[in-house]
């Protein structure tokens, strides 16, 4: 039954299409945004400036999918990151930017799967940005200081 209804909606838009000189387009729905943004947007980020990282982890909503290292080269980092996962069209991610490094031994050539994330989390928070569904920069924008 379903075969059937595709291939019908398939010819009809292929018929459509080829009566009125305009291709069809169609598009999908992408599901809204996940409520888990929303919570992480309504804290007031910008007061966990200069504050430890794990002070903006412990209000951070639960249930985030992944956590780890912002690595800029070889044994270095500009900080460390706190997502999201729904789906391709439903996720965010927290990147927290460390200026001055004072727990962490960096530079560290270890792979940052090994790095010790509870050193990470006494560091100072430098820099806050929000984004969603991969590319998109919802909060802290546009500062060329923090890898535009």
């Amino acid at each position: 039954m379903k075969k059937m209804l595709v291939i019908l909606f398939v010819y009809m838009s292929m018929t459509a299409s080829a009566n009125s000189g305009k291709p069809v387009m169609i598009f999908r729905a992408l599901p809204p945004d996940t409520t888990i943004l929303s919570q992480i947007l309504n804290l007031p980020l910008s007061s966990y400036i200069g504050k430890p990282v794990d002070s903006l982890f412990l209000v951070l909503p639960t249930g985030y999918t992944r956590r780890g290292f912002m690595p800029t080269g070889i044994g270095y980092t500009k900080g460390v990151y706190q997502s999201y996962f729904t789906s391709e069209y439903n996720n965010c991610f927290v990147e927290i930017f460390i200026d001055t490094f004072q727990f962490l031994p960096i530079p560290n050539r270890t792979p940052t799967t090994t790095w010790d994330m509870s050193l990470a989390k006494k560091e100072t928070i430098a820099f806050i940005k929000v984004w969603k569904n991969n590319n998109i920069c919802i909060y802290g924008c546009n500062n060329p200081a923090y890898y535009d």
